[in-house]
């Protein structure tokens, strides 16, 4: 899809069971016949894209919401993480209301990480948090997901616009593209020093990373 963002109430996504196999043939069909948006919305789901969960606090209400367009962008002086969300948005009006603060919870490859973010594909309601294990200070900030779903957590804020021509929010068409310091790293339970992959989505289904095809020397 486009916006290579996770549904938010739009549709059901399916969690196919984890599994060793990696040549795994994808259900796509693109036909020349179809639209160029649908054809490439078919492509999009070829590739594999990170889920995580943001969280952030409104003033009144914590909002939160699972994407997959989250990727890394800088790593010095301070790293940097970029992602785009669709308009109208709580999240996005959260983040800009809580002084930029939010947080990115990177979830583990298994149920127990896919069970997270599906939880957080339905909406940004008042009730979003319910049934979710979490810290909220009650104080306004970003609430932090606990389980064993939940590999680290990164406390973010939006890059600060010190240079001409610099910014942290770019709106193009209906979405709004997202630029913030990574200002923490907090292991979660899923954390520790033998850590596995995070969990991956494409094709309409949670995956997690498969064999090594050839090692990159960088």
């Amino acid at each position: 899809m486009l916006t290579i963002l996770l549904p938010v109430s739009r549709r059901p996504l399916h969690i196919s069971p984890f599994s060793s196999t990696t040549n795994q043939a994808s259900s796509v069909n693109i036909s020349d016949s179809d639209p160029l948006p649908e054809q490439f919305r078919g492509l999009m789901r070829l590739l594999t894209h990170p889920v995580v969960v943001l969280t952030a606090h409104d003033g009144t209400h914590p909002r939160a919401m699972a994407m997959s367009s989250f990727t890394s962008l800088a790593l010095a002086p301070t790293p940097l993480v970029t992602f785009n969300i669709a308009s109208p948005s709580r999240t996005l009006d959260a983040i800009k209301h809580g002084a930029g603060s939010f947080n990115v919870h990177i979830l583990s490859a298994d149920q127990r990480g896919a069970d997270v973010a599906d939880n957080f594909t339905r909406g940004s309601g008042d009730h979003v948090f319910d049934g979710v294990e979490h810290r909220d200070a009650g104080d306004g900030s970003p609430p932090v997901l606990e389980g064993e779903g939940v590999l680290y957590v990164l406390r973010c804020r939006l890059a600060r616009e010190d240079a001409p021509g610099s910014g942290a929010l770019l709106r193009v068409r209906d979405h709004t593209i997202v630029v913030a310091e990574v200002m923490d790293m907090i292991p979660g339970a899923a954390g520790g020093r033998d850590l596995g992959f995070g969990l991956a989505y494409a094709d309409r289904r949670y995956r997690r990373v498969g064999d090594a095809i050839k090692k990159h020397d960088t």
